[in-house]
């Protein structure tokens, strides 16, 4: 049962390389269009792409430094779900970003 949960867990953590890039292909995009038309919303959305990197950027390096410092098996398993919970949160963010840059931001004048 562990096996499966760990494997799960692997696919949950690579699903957000996927989430990720469609938001910058979807809010690059979109901002671009709102930049060549002179549109009200290109500075949130400008600003939303910029603070969205900001924390994958910073999540992945608190990842990797967390992983260092930890030692023990009990211990790692703690801060797995701890990274897991914070990278799901910031997972969720980024999906309502694609959901702003698809359906709200093309609707802004």
């Amino acid at each position: 049962m562990r096996s499966f949960r760990e494997h799960l867990l692997g696919l949950w953590w690579i699903s957000w390389f996927g989430i990720i890039g469609a938001f910058f292909f979807i809010g690059g995009s979109e901002y671009r269009r709102e930049l060549s038309q002179g549109g009200a919303a290109s500075h949130f959305s400008l600003m939303l792409i910029i603070i969205t990197s900001i924390s994958w950027i910073l999540f992945y390096a608190v990842e990797a430094k967390a992983r260092k410092r930890v030692d023990g098996e009990k211990n790692k398993q703690v801060v797995v779900d701890l990274l897991t919970v914070l990278g799901s949160l910031l997972a969720m963010f980024t999906v309502l970003g694609i959901f702003y840059f698809a359906d709200i931001a093309p609707r802004v004048r």
